[in-house]
């Protein structure tokens, strides 16, 4: 199956939420409040995109069966599905206190999503994640009943721009009045911290900050690894599995042999394994750039 060189969402796929705010409609070209994700090439069952192909569109999970190693290349033997899950998040008040149980908790419950492993990259506002001291065994009850209280108790950071954070299952986490780059692995498992799964899940010892702070604009995980690319001209990749890019300022043109397509600020790109090789042009810009692993 031959598909495009550069794969772009046939439409923006949006999510209301009661935490949204506008900045993300505003970042797409119109204006509706309410918005709190915006999913980015989503191969997840609850809300896979919709891709323009030659001829017409498809949803991501359709294509990725189609031409998987096409998109995966190097990495098509190691994932039966899409691997990752990239969003934007405008969180206007606060993110729900929640929490990704580990593999062995969530196989505990009977789930069928796996484990989810995640990372936040912040252009702006408030994270609160994990623990800031040793929680008592006897006492976590009453503070795990009390959204208050666990805000008390979390590591508050004050994000600046492009400040990275990684987010292990287990451990309880929100956010305030902030924009982030969420990227995960694909899944949607989630427990929030009143219900009763939630007491399992929690890890209750203090998190130190080098198991959650990440370097400015990267991050390395087992299964992506993500930078914050600063491109003045031109920028050139060799690949041997997808990319996906998300355009963070400025405006750029992609070039393959095959192809010239532009990616402009608030908009993303697949970039397939059998493109082979591709650059990005800009008089200035910054681009997430997203490898699976």
């Amino acid at each position: 199956m031959e598909i495009p060189n550069f794969i772009f969402q046939a439409t923006e796929n949006l999510v209301e939420k009661p935490w949204g705010g506008e900045w993300i409609s505003l970042l797409k070209g119109f204006r509706k409040k309410g918005i709190g994700e915006s999913w980015e090439f989503s191969a997840h069952p609850s809300n896979p995109s919709q891709v323009i192909l030659k001829g017409g569109t498809a949803k991501l999970t359709e294509l990725f069966i189609e031409a998987k190693k096409e998109i995966l290349g190097e990495l098509s033997e190691k994932y039966t599905g899409f691997p990752i899950l990239l969003k934007i998040l405008d969180v206007s008040g606060r993110l729900d206190l929640h929490v990704h149980p580990s593999a062995k908790v969530a196989e505990s419950f009977g789930e069928s999503e796996k484990e989810k492993q995640k990372a936040w990259i912040m252009l702006s506002g408030t994270a609160f994640i994990g623990f800031s001291e040793d929680l008592d065994q006897e006492k976590s009850e009453e503070i795990l009943s009390d959204e208050k209280l666990i805000l008390e108790k979390l590591n508050k950071f004050n994000a600046g721009a492009y400040d990275t954070f990684l987010i292990p299952p287990g451990v309880l986490h929100s956010a305030e009045n902030a924009r982030i780059i969420e990227i995960s692995t694909n899944s949607e498992l989630s427990y929030k911290f009143n219900e009763e799964k939630a007491k399992k899940a929690i890890r209750l010892n203090k998190t130190e900050d080098f198991e959650i702070k990440g370097k400015k604009g990267k991050i390395e995980t087992e299964f992506f690894s993500a930078e914050v690319i600063e491109v003045a001209g031109r920028a050139d990749f060799t690949i041997n599995t997808f990319n996906l890019l998300l355009c963070l300022e400025g405006y750029t043109t992609l070039r393959s042999e095959k192809g010239v397509a532009d990616l402009q600020k608030g908009y993303s790109c697949l970039i397939p394994a059998s493109t082979g090789s591709y650059s990005i042009h800009s008089e200035r810009a910054k681009v997430l750039r997203v490898i699976p692993k």
